[in-house]
């Protein structure tokens, strides 16, 4: 194949993958009830850069997630200075753009690997696999974490060559520091990268001598990109922490004995807002230690939780870890905060029987698999290494269908690698090719899970999107929908009932709000009220403390609406003790607390229940100081007093 022929057709595959991406971002910010609303994630980021942008560069805490993706999120917003509505679009369209760059990095890295012809192959791999496709239009750091790892696999092929200069090991210590301030993982890898150079087949005259300058190169790349971070965490938390202090959570995440399948999932004592994630985390661990601790010490609680977990159940952690080998290889998108198969639904595009994972993470390890007899131009091993270490640290910690997209720019090659070797004229060895393949198949193909998981994963997306629709004050008929067959497929569990019974509450709310309904509407409504509370009361002892925050917080408003303020109050007490930050709980128990006040006889019980109310307005008043109608209650209250 000439070079001209080869750039146009990879110039081709270019603009396919950018076009199908460009579709797919017009589509769901056409269709999808999320696009203007960001979730979980989506939200921390988007919000965490909309306070960089406004000039908290530095902050105020050691970093807990990974910082580089919010950073950049804050350079955009910053330029394009428009509403939150069209920033965003503007971050799908660059992530976009850095779709299009991790299909052409995976092209180079597969042409230096195997040749022109697997150059074109690995990237229309990339170009129309689904996951792939469906990125861009989500606000996370794997968008920039692709092209980043793809180059990384490139540059760490590059400087493996005997004749490679030092400012390319220097270059993949740079941006290998650069991965791990968007993963992670990427920081456990790095020592084993600093001595790549020693383990990649220097011989000869001063070889060790080469080796040990290119991994001094190595680490000062590293050491450049990460000591500001390491010395902004000095500045802003008064401790050393290289990166973040997230480490520990996220091992304990994936290594648990409530998490058999080692997947993202929600834990009891953390609140499912991203902002306080860190805090719920540091207060179960002060919780469980009795003291105090800070963010390094937390993480270390929670890794050494996970540690004395492994060495009490040591087979119950070897099951987890080998389903989670399984998944990270299998063709199933485990979901995190977001599922590729529920989103196709909103997307057309998306909803085409594109390539996925069942495809070239079938090839792909059947290449890894074959390495040794598959032609190939320049030496694999570096990059099938990147592939195994990073798999390792997924296996190690949480498994996720956007922790695992990071791999598919290595598969990719390989996979062009095999198809190469397999399609060549006189190619030696087909059949240790075709072995791979057969070992590659059943890791691939055979489901880990059981059939009924895509469900239970489709009905977690269904619930998120209705408590999404109903904290915006969208369509209730649709939530109540949702919740009936929630609550149909899983009779007597509390958070389909505690969805039902809040949408119930405002529907009826609306009929006891109208001045105009019939009485026999009104009456009917006041026994709904009766019938929420008492579903309420049943599924209170079954739930968990998150779900119970929720029992009691909507308890607590149906009391207060019908001006039972005792009891009203008691409820938002206890939800304050779950989540003491929550505005709507603190503002409710201070207006319980004033109105039972004035029910009061005794003139004690009565100032002192105003004077609680009083300072928690005043607390409310200072988050909220443009919220009229609070600094009204607060200047009545105060005047009550």
């Amino acid at each position: 194949m000439s070079t001209k022929l080869e750039n146009w057709l990879l110039a081709l595959v270019l603009v396919v993958a950018g076009g199908l991406r460009w579709v797919v971002v017009e589509q769901y910010e056409a269709a999808h009830p999320l696009a203007d609303r960001p979730v979980i994630d989506e939200r921390s980021y988007d919000a965490w850069a909309r306070e960089i942008a406004g000039g908290e560069w530095l902050g105020h805490e050691i970093f807990f997630q990974e910082p580089l993706y919010p950073y950049a999120l804050a350079v955009l917003y910053a330029a394009v200075d428009g509403s939150p509505t069209v920033e965003r679009e503007w971050a799908r369209r660059v992530h976009v753009g850095l779709g299009v760059l991790t299909v052409f990095l995976v092209a180079r890295l597969a042409r230096r690997l195997f040749g022109p012809g697997a150059g074109l192959v690995a990237a229309t791999f990339v170009a129309l696999h689904g996951p792939a496709l469906w990125f861009p239009v989500l606000l996370l750091k794997e968008n920039l974490f692709l092209p980043l790892a793809a180059g990384f696999a490139w540059l760490l092929s590059f400087a493996a060559e005997s004749n490679a200069r030092r400012a390319a090991w220097f270059a993949v210590g740079a941006l290998g520091a650069l991965g791990a301030l968007l993963r992670g993982n990427m920081l456990v890898l790095l020592p084993w990268f600093t001595l790549t150079p020693f383990v990649v087949g220097w011989f000869g005259e001063r070889a060790w001598r080469r080796a040990a300058v290119a991994s001094t190169c190595t680490v000062l790349g590293v050491a450049c990109v990460l000591s500001p971070v390491a010395w902004r965490n000095q500045v802003v938390g008064g401790r050393f922490v290289l990166t973040t202090s997230g480490a520990g959570t996220n091992f304990y995440g994936g290594n648990n004995l409530d998490n058999p399948y080692g997947v993202a999932k929600e834990f009891d004592f953390v609140r499912g807002v991203p902002k306080y994630e860190a805090a719920d985390w540091r207060h179960e661990a002060e919780r469980r230690t009795g003291r105090t601790l800070d963010p390094a010490e937390t993480s270390s609680f929670w890794l050494g939780e996970s540690l004395r977990s492994m060495q009490a159940e040591p087979f119950f952690h070897l099951r987890a870890l080998w389903r989670k080998f399984r998944l990270a290889l299998g063709e199933y998108e485990v979901p995190d905060n977001h599922f590729y198969d529920w989103d196709r639904a909103f997307v057309p595009l998306l909803a085409a029987p594109w390539p996925g994972f069942a495809l070239s993470g079938t090839l792909g390890l059947a290449g890894m698999l074959a390495i040794a007899g598959l032609r190939r131009r320049a030496n694999p091993w570096p990059a099938l290494a990147f592939f195994v270490l990073y798999l390792g640290t997924i296996v190690l910690t949480v498994m996720s269908e956007r922790a695992r997209l990071v791999l598919l720019p290595l598969v990719a090659t390989f996979a062009a690698g095999w198809i190469v070797h397999v399609c060549s004229r006189g190619a030696p060895r087909r059949t240790g090719a075709f072995v791979g393949l057969v070992f590659a198949v059943p890791l691939v193909c055979i489901p880990v899970y059981d059939a009924g998981q895509r469900q239970r994963d489709l009905d977690e997306r269904d619930y998120n999107l209705a408590t999404v629709v109903l904290a915006d004050g969208g369509d209730l008929l649709r939530v109540r929908t949702i919740a009936g067959a929630l609550e149909r497929r899983y009779p007597g569990t509390p958070r389909p009932t505690l969805l039902a019974a809040d949408v119930d509450y405002r529907l009826a709310r609306r009929v006891l709000d109208d001045p105009r309904a019939a009485p026999m509407d009104v009456a009917r409504a006041r026994g709904e009220l009766e019938r929420i509370v008492a579903a309420l009361d049943a599924c209170e002892p079954r739930a968990n403390p998150q779900e119970r925050f929720g029992v009691t917080k909507l308890r607590g408003a149906i009391r207060q609406y019908r001006g039972e303020f005792a009891a009203a109050e008691r409820d938002f007490r206890v939800a304050a003790e779950f989540d003491p930050e929550d505005f709507e709980v603190l503002r409710r128990l201070a207006v319980s607390l004033a109105n039972r006040a004035m029910q009061e006889t005794e003139p004690a019980a009565k100032r002192s229940a105003l004077a609680e109310a009083v300072l928690l307005f005043d607390r409310l008043v200072a988050r909220a100081p443009d919220d009229a109608e609070l600094v009204r209650l607060a200047r009545e209250v105060r005047a009550q007093l």
